[in-house]
């Protein structure tokens, strides 16, 4: 007896649905990545520094997957390290976040990690015209 069209035809969409559904099962596994958190500091001269950290996104965002999450709080993570870090250096001025420029930013791990680079320069003191 020879198969209709039909009937083959829903044979090849059986096999590649089945196909289609393995295909998702194994490519659903992945790889974690881990990176140490923390914030490194290169001094450049007197009152300027170059900051780069790295922050871990927030562990709720992590366990939902929420990438757009996961990317916010892993920069305000690092942000943090940075303005910690530089309160440290620079304690005596008042206005030092100011002077934080952002050069570079990146992502690792689906946004579970972001690395942040910035560079801190205090502005050099306006000379005073000299009064009579």
């Amino acid at each position: 007896m020879k198969k209709s069209l039909s009937s083959k035809i829903l044979q090849l969409s059986a096999i590649c649905g089945f196909l289609f559904c393995v295909s998702n099962c194994l490519d659903s596994h992945r790889e974690r990545v881990h990176m140490d958190t923390g914030v490194s500091v290169k001094t450049l001269g007197p009152h300027k520094y170059q900051f780069i950290a790295i922050g871990k996104a927030s562990v709720p965002s992590v366990e939902e997957q929420d990438f757009f999450k996961m990317k916010k709080t892993s920069c305000e993570a690092a942000k943090l390290q940075v303005t910690q870090r530089l309160d440290e250096l620079e304690s005596d001025q008042k206005h030092r976040q100011f002077f934080l420029e952002q050069k570079e930013q990146k992502y690792f791990g689906d946004g579970e990690y972001c690395e942040l680079t910035y560079i801190y320069e205090l502005p050099q003191a306006k000379k005073q015209k000299d009064q009579p």
